[in-house]
């Protein structure tokens, strides 16, 4: 009778293995979604409460492997704003961030964008999913990228 028991969890053990490892990428991917989405919201909280007369006009989360350079899950958080403040003044309540690097976090005009994406039609292709202005004007785009807090979930692959 006891063979029979231990038998019985030699099958089971890796079947509730498996479904602990699944239940932890489950997990993951929804906290690295939601740890996403409260990045987004935290920057545009950020530019309504440092800047003065700011439309944010549109914005954008993604979750995964956003640059395509390894196994790992990044949050990327893109923002179009409309705001008569200058780009000192942007970068001045970008300070909160540990400021800009050009690399993972940086600020542009949407006229340099829209430069750079005729130089180079696939840059930037999440621009496709936001309402980009027509008029340029006093219109600038914050980009963030940062690492996920599940970073070598699945969803990276």
């Amino acid at each position: 009778m006891k063979l029979h028991r231990v038998l019985k969890w030699i099958v089971r053990l890796p079947v509730l293995l498996m479904a602990l490892v699944v239940l932890y990428e489950v997990v993951g991917l929804a906290v690295n979604h939601a740890a996403s989405a409260q990045q987004t919201r935290d920057i545009v909280r950020t530019l309504r409460a440092g800047l003065s007369q700011v439309e944010i006009v549109d914005r954008y989360t993604e979750t995964g492997n956003t640059a395509g350079t390894g196994n790992h899950v990044d949050m990327l958080s893109a923002v179009i704003l409309r705001t008569e403040s200058g780009w000192e003044e942007i970068i001045k309540v970008c300070q909160k961030y540990d400021g800009l690097d050009e690399w993972s976090f940086w600020v542009k005009s949407m006229e340099e964008v829209k430069a750079a994406r005729e130089k180079y039609p696939g840059i930037y292709p999440f621009l496709e999913e936001m309402a980009v202005p027509g008029g340029a004007e006093d219109c600038w785009f914050l980009y963030m990228n940062t690492s996920a807090p599940f970073v070598n979930n699945i969803e990276g692959h």
